[in-house]
């Protein structure tokens, strides 16, 4: 029920309670007439509070609630029992017993009552629920050792009752409110009223008011006062009219979704009861000043809520010695994860070593240190090569098994002083301190090498990986900060990679010139895309036979605004490893296609000239690099079968299923494939069927003459091989009539080369490709005949 809904319930219930209040207290109709409805509207409200905890019970949001809520539901539903009972005796006009079956409901319903609120009270261990039960009766205690001397003791006496029974039960009221009253109390004073759902204020209230009602009633009986009509009457009906209003509210928002929370502090919890035994003994020792007579049940009274309070005492003891327990406890765990998570802040998980943080910082205390005793340091830089196709390969549980394999050899390198560190991926770190010369360092470099050259065991397999090593060295002398010295090793190791890899190289100072100016190019790279400073030139291909020229390769060129024409050996490796290739290599095909495109409509070069153009291996891994073509060839308008993209020979052995499948839908474009500098160290050829080759480009090695002849051995084999697949023949850098004449009569009809035409510019190209064709003359008979060429797409 929203707060919205409650409200009306709350006015009725309250203008209902009101109008009841008034009429019985002015004796409407009569007065016999308020007597009875006085008692049927005490019969009425527990039975209407009995029945709202009932239907909170089915709300409840644990088991534990909802038990609660039915115990205080049987304690209403008791107490209206019992007024039922004793409206019975007001009505009939009968005598009411003392004691009687109306009593066994009012007295039944304090236990229950008890219990319900218990159940709904945060229980957080066996011990502070014992501390509940002491702290409550000890308020009761107190709270009766209080009222005793005061009222009830005197209007006991003044009654003249000489019961033992009659004098007890009289006394459980008061005593069974006080212990209720007290366990509600206690129970707020253990709850976090914001976070918990159960509306225990307003259970309070109503308790509260019984309480008093209780208190009222043993009173005027006791004194012989007692009217027909009373305001207990009323307060035992508010009270219960209370109660289920609060049922009603249940149950309340809660702040995090959780009713049970901790209980406050010790202090917070014992300030009630100690306050309550303290005015009690401030009543003892006023009636001690003042010669009272001696009260035997006040005395055990006091004996007894004394050895409460000691019980208390010594239970607190056992719970903040339970509390200290546990909170050592903690601490050790705190202190123990507090380690961990320093280990974790500072080591890699894969390998146990030193990360790159705790590796910088312990290169700059050793720098520090070196400088004080003048002692050598040194940091090496170790990566992996080809790490990536372990990876690959055998997957990357693998691999990081590979790697710890590979820690685990490195540390067996160098000194227990020495620190090995795992910078990331396939990169490691070592810092060496107190060498005891310069070539220390070398000679670890050289230890770490041959250790890889042992195969490592993985998965079954002898797996063989070898490192690329920079070695940087800082003295006493040298001035270095740390992230220098570290920045010296990462050149050193970017030159040992670029001197063939599986080697080291100790820093030298031209090296850092170097890297500053691939920086600086690398930098200058990514404006020369923006503001187009790339262009192309074009070499021409030519048919031996005709000597016509039948297609032109696009040769890429850079005019820096700074350094001037630049070649593309100066920075097509650095666009490879900043990953630029991509973005090149697509600007090259779009201005080539648009290029030729243009001569085409323009009448300035053959319909059937084709365009080769490069294709990096970076390019391959694009999985956008379909669409991009075909975008290129729709916009220029350029044939795709004219188009005939060139990958090298070493991409062409790395590619891969998932490569393959790309090549074979650039194929479905009409797109062919040449396979540039045929023939520079691969020994498998295998890559030839699987690949849709369509060209062969032998590279400029085999054409080479030697004292002015050409080895015709190797250049007739790859000829042979090239027809027997069916593959077009191009000959790569062709600078003498005699290579012409030689391939020729070898059967390769196309060749490029300066002896026929360098890179052109665009302005050149028309008039080279419309002059007279000076086809190669060859006097001698060929060697071999020359096999039929396969039809080129445009010729189909």
């Amino acid at each position: 029920m929203t707060s919205t809904n409650r409200r009306p319930l709350l006015i009725a219930t309250s203008v209902t309670f009101v109008t009841w209040a008034l009429v019985v207290i002015a004796g409407l109709p009569s007065d016999r007439g308020a007597v009875i409805l006085s008692n049927v509207g005490q019969c009425v409200a527990p039975a209407l509070a009995a029945l709202g905890c009932v239907i909170a019970s089915r709300r409840a949001i644990s088991d534990r609630q909802g038990l609660g809520w039915n115990l205080l539901g049987a304690s209403a539903f008791s107490w209206s029992m019992g007024q039922c009972v004793w409206t019975y005796y007001e009505v009939s006009g009968a005598a009411a017993p003392f004691p009687s079956f109306a009593d066994v409901g009012y007295l039944l319903a304090v236990p229950l009552a008890l219990a319900g609120v218990w159940m709904m009270a945060v229980r957080s261990s066996s011990t502070s629920w014992a501390v509940a039960v002491l702290d409550a009766l000890i308020i009761a205690g107190g709270l009766l050792a209080i009222s005793w001397p005061l009222v009830l003791g005197p209007s006991w006496a003044d009654a003249g009752s000489s019961s033992t029974f009659e004098f007890a039960l009289t006394l459980a009221y008061p005593v069974g409110d006080l212990v209720v009253v007290s366990a509600v109390l206690l129970a707020i004073m253990r709850t976090d009223r914001n976070r918990d759902a159960v509306p225990l204020v307003p259970i309070a209230l109503g308790l509260i008011i019984l309480g008093f009602a209780d208190s009222i009633f043993v009173w005027t009986t006791l004194q012989g006062t007692e009217q027909a009509v009373s305001f207990a009457d009323l307060g035992w009906t508010a009270g219960y009219l209370i109660v289920f209003y609060a049922a009603s509210l249940y149950p309340l928002p809660v702040a995090s979704g959780r009713a049970e929370l901790h209980v406050a502090p010790s202090l917070r919890r014992a300030a009630l009861p100690l306050t309550v035994v303290s005015m009690a003994w401030l009543v003892r020792m006023a009636l001690v000043a003042t010669d009272q007579p001696e009260d035997q049940f006040l005395t055990v009274l006091t004996v007894v809520t004394v050895a409460l309070v000691l019980i208390r005492f010594l239970m607190t003891m056992r719970e903040n010695q339970a509390l200290t327990g546990s909170l050592e406890e903690k601490i050790g765990e705190l202190t123990a994860r507090e380690q961990q998570l320093s280990h974790q802040a500072f080591h890699d998980p894969l390998t146990g070593l030193a990360n790159r943080r705790l590796f910088s910082d312990r290169v700059e205390h050793a720098l520090t240190r070196s400088r004080r005793t003048g002692d050598l340091s040194a940091v090496l830089f170790i990566d992996l090569d080809d790490f990536k196709t372990v990876n690959d390969s055998l997957g990357h549980a693998a691999g990081d098994r590979l790697l710890a394999s590979v820690a685990a050899r490195m540390s067996g390198c160098v000194r227990p002083g020495d620190t090995v560190a795992r910078l990331g991926g396939d990169e490691f770190g070592i810092l060496l301190e107190e060498m005891e010369g310069r070539d220390h360092a070398s000679h670890v470099a050289r230890r770490i090498l041959e250790s890889l050259d042992v195969a490592f065991p993985l998965d079954g397999r002898q797996v063989f990986t070898r490192a690329s090593v920079g070695v940087a060295v800082a003295d006493a002398t040298s001035g270095h900060a740390g992230a220098d010295l570290l920045s010296d090793a990462d050149v050193a190791l970017y030159a040992a990679k670029g001197s063939g890899k599986s080697t080291f190289r100790e820093f030298e100072r031209t090296m850092r010139v170097t890297a500053i100016e691939r920086l600086e190019l690398g930098q200058d790279m990514r404006q020369a895309l923006h503001q187009n400073q790339f262009f192309c030139h074009y070499q021409p291909i030519v048919d031996l036979v005709t000597g016509r020229v039948v297609a032109l390769e696009a040769l890429l060129r850079w005019d820096h605004p700074h350094r001037g024409l630049v070649g593309p050996n100066s920075f097509i490796e650095l666009a490879e490893e900043t990953g630029m290739i991509g973005e090149i290599g697509m600007a090259v095909l779009q201005m080539s296609a648009w290029q030729a495109a243009n001569w085409r409509a323009e009448g300035k070069v053959p319909a059937s000239m084709e365009l080769h153009v490069n294709l990096s291996g970076r390019q391959l891994e694009d999985p956008y690099l379909v669409e991009k073509v075909k975008r290129v060839l729709a916009s220029t308008g350029f044939p795709g079968n004219l188009l005939v993209l060139e990958i090298t020979e070493s991409v062409a052995v790395e590619t891969g299923a998932a490569h393959l499948d790309l090549l074979e839908q650039l194929k479905l474009l009409g797109i062919r494939f040449a396979i540039d500098d045929f023939g520079t160290g691969y020994s498998s050829l295998n890559y030839l069927r699987a690949l849709p080759v369509d060209v062969l480009k032998i590279d400029r090695a085999f054409a080479q003459t030697e004292n002015g002849q050409t080895d015709t051995v190797l250049l007739e084999a790859i000829v042979r091989l090239g027809h027997s697949l069916g593959i077009d023949m191009i000959a790569e850098g062709i600078e003498h009539e005699e290579q012409a004449i030689t391939l020729k009569r070898l059967g390769c009809r196309r060749a490029q080369g300066f002896l026929f035409h360098r890179p052109l510019s665009v302005s050149e190209i028309p008039a080279v490709v419309s002059a007279v064709p000076r086809p190669v003359v060859d006097t001698a008979p060929p060697r071999i005949p020359a096999a039929p060429q396969p039809p080129t797409p445009h010729q189909t």
